[in-house]
């Protein structure tokens, strides 16, 4: 899928050229190339791109619906419990690089990304409080283990 055409990605990297050049005009750059046609062309282009996505979504059937929701959920919980990147995102769905124009896609992986990482920091925390009270249990046995031993001489 090709959002963009060659003279809008250069007009992008002219931008982009001119905002490394001059970051102290950065704003300046930024007001330009939002009211450029490039820019505008490029607006309108993934806006139509999302709505031919959905428009193909819903002439899928139900059963074709389900298939692909439970395809892309799976693929990407599964991309991002492992703690994948964007670009991992997009590579485990197979659409990098163009999948940098999804609408959202950024979105999804953010909330994703916290959801699992909060999960996994959380486990973590579980195992070193198991790990601590096991320590602390040992040392309590070796204690009552020297108290009585001890007591016994």
């Amino acid at each position: 899928m090709k959002i963009a055409n060659e003279e809008t990605l250069v007009s992008l990297e002219l931008f982009l050229k001119k905002m490394t050049e001059q970051p102290s005009n950065l704003r300046k750059h930024l007001e330009q190339w939002y009211a450029s046609d490039a820019c505008k062309e490029l607006q309108k282009a993934n806006e139509e791109a999302k709505q031919r996505a959905i428009g193909k979504y819903h002439m899928l059937s139900e059963e074709d619906k389900i298939d692909m929701v439970e395809a892309i959920t799976y693929i990407m919980c599964k991309a991002e419990e492992e703690g994948t990147s964007h670009r991992g995102l997009q590579s485990a769905l197979g659409i990098y690089p163009a999948g940098f124009w999804v609408n959202h896609l950024m979105d999804v992986h953010n909330a994703l990304w916290s959801y699992y990482h909060d999960k996994k920091r959380e486990q973590e925390f579980k195992d070193d409080l198991d790990a601590l009270d096991d320590f602390v249990e040992k040392g309590n046995e070796a204690s009552d283990e020297s108290r009585n031993a001890a007591r016994s001489d």
